[in-house]
Formats: C-alpha cells, sequence, structure tokens
C-alpha cells in the first residue's frame, strides 16, 4: 500500500512543482530534486510500466502491471488491500515480488517500447520482445510477462 500511495504522492509533487511556489531560495531545492516517475507500454497495449524514484523517503523501483493478468495467478493470501495478480514490481536490488494493487501504472499515453528494443534506467534494463517483456536489475533478479505466462527469477 505504501508504494502505491507514493506512486500518486510523486506525481502530485510534479504538479505542484511545475506550478510553482514563487521564486524564493528554497524554490531552488525543488528544482534540482531527483525524484523521477517515467512510464513505457508494451506496443500490445497489454503491459504497462512505471520506473518510480523519490528521494524523502528514498526509493526507487520499477512496476508494471500486465493487463490480461499474470499467469499463473498468485495466491491473494496476505493482501490486506487491493489484490495480487496484475503487476510485477523489483527494487535496484534483490528479487521482484507480485505486490497487492489496488491502483494501476496503466497509461496509454506512455511511450511505446517497441518490439526487439531495450530500456534503460536507474539500474533496471527491459527488453520488449513479441513474446513478452523481461525487465531485470542490478542483481540480475527480475520477471517476465506475457498473455501466456508470467515468472520471476
Amino acid at each position: 500500500m505504501q508504494r502505491r500511495l507514493l506512486i500518486a504522492l510523486v506525481a502530485g509533487v510534479a504538479v505542484l512543482l511545475a506550478l510553482g511556489s514563487g521564486a524564493t531560495a528554497s524554490s531552488s531545492k525543488a528544482r534540482t530534486s531527483k525524484d523521477a516517475y517515467i512510464d513505457f507500454r508494451m506496443p500490445s497495449n497489454n503491459v504497462f510500466c512505471a520506473y518510480i524514484s523519490s528521494t524523502s523517503p528514498r526509493y526507487t523501483y520499477l512496476r508494471c502491471d500486465i493487463m490480461s493478468g499474470l499467469k499463473p495467478r498468485p495466491s491473494n493470501k496476505g493482501c490486506v488491500e487491493g489484490s495480487r495478480g496484475v503487476s510485477a514490481d523489483i527494487n535496484v536490488y534483490g528479487r521482484a515480488t507480485y505486490p497487492c494493487s489496488s491502483d494501476t501504472v496503466y497509461n496509454t499515453r506512455a511511450r511505446k517500447l517497441a518490439y526487439g528494443t531495450t530500456w534503460r534506467h536507474g539500474g533496471f534494463v527491459c527488453t520488449s520482445q513479441m513474446s513478452g517483456l523481461r525487465c531485470t536489475n542490478k542483481s540480475a533478479h527480475g520477471f517476465f510477462l506475457s498473455r501466456q505466462r508470467s515468472y520471476r527469477f
């Protein structure tokens, strides 16, 4: 739940920064913020991903949502809010997870990651193929998503 709320928080901060708060000495800190929200999607419009990084609180992760659902579908056991079965996420280091999700990174205006191309940012690498999307982190862990099957490694 905390990560999902932070997606909205990062987006809200970006809007507030765009609106501005006047030219003051304290506003220079906001202009140099390292907060980021970068999204992309597969050409099939079945997989949507977002790279999310914040400096306060400090976190960086990549989340991908698959509209056709994870196959096989993981258990909802332990989900307090939302459900498990449409998202995979990964931090810069460590294993991928299937989080409990009550929101989405779905965005049809996100940049298309053409088949046969690779996206790299912040320690993550995602490769788009007609067979599916494969994303990895700095510790070589990650996930694969497709209509037919999904898995973590």
